[in-house]
């Protein structure tokens, strides 16, 4: 499949070109310089999710712009339900770095209902070599039981067809999936890191479960580790958010 081909609904994930107009690109670009500068604390605390959108508020306001997020809500299915800013991080994928496992976001999350999706917003042109994400057609509709798997190779235990890999993509465009679409991303081959922010957006309030881990031997430490983390990591979000 071409990632232009994509339709949310069915596939789980889709392009939104010229996401961004040459008004929003160019403010993208003079906003790099201090996204990276707030990134480097964020990476000193090791935390998975960070709110970038708190440091830098200039960007906030791009991503909250009403002509983004109607073509969001345009994407998505969503008609005027509207949407909220809940993380922005940064994705630094340093020239050699392997791909991504595959993984689907709402495993990671500690809430029994998660209506969110996520826009995949690049910093730099996309082109096969620098680490493209990769999407897996109708995944949103299962589970994959055993993850992360390494993204160089078919996830196993999945019924799918060959991945979308998300390239090209002009910088201006950006992807959005959903919370349980399967994906990962690859190789990055080029001599220069490849930036990305993801960007989390809520259609509903987000309401955390009291236990975060979850029981059985399909729910690995790696997944309860991030479980739990995330929980901390939020729960202090919406208290902050709540004040």
């Amino acid at each position: 499949m071409q990632l232009a081909e994509a339709q949310y609904d069915r596939d789980g994930f889709a392009l939104v070109a010229d996401l961004l107009d040459p008004s929003g690109r160019a403010q993208l670009r003079q906003l790099t310089p201090q996204i990276l500068a707030a990134s480097e604390r964020w990476q000193h605390r090791g935390e998975p999710l960070w709110f970038l959108q708190d440091d830098v508020p200039p960007l906030a306001s791009l991503l909250l712009q009403p002509r983004l997020l109607q073509r969001l809500q345009a994407q998505c299915g969503l008609g005027n339900r509207p949407l909220e800013l809940l993380a922005v991080t940064l994705y630094r994928k340093g020239t050699g770095e392997p791909g991504t496992a595959w993984h689907q976001d709402a495993r990671y999350i500690p809430v029994n209902d998660l209506s969110a999706f996520t826009l995949w917003l690049p910093l730099q042109p996309i082109d096969t070599s620098n680490g493209p994400v990769q999407f897996m057609p109708g995944s949103q509709r299962h589970c994959l039981l055993e993850q992360p798997q390494p993204a160089a190779q078919a996830p196993e235990g999945m019924a799918a067809g060959p991945a979308c890999i998300a390239a090209p993509m002009a910088f201006g465009d950006g992807t959005v999936h959903s919370p349980w679409t399967l994906h990962g991303s690859c190789r990055n081959r080029t001599a220069s890191p490849r930036l990305a922010l993801i960007v989390n957006y809520l259609t509903a309030p987000l309401q955390l479960d009291a236990e975060p881990a979850l029981d059985g031997a399909l729910h690995p430490p790696v997944i309860n580790a991030l479980r739990r983390t995330n929980h901390h990591t939020l729960g202090q979000r919406l208290q902050h958010t709540h004040k």
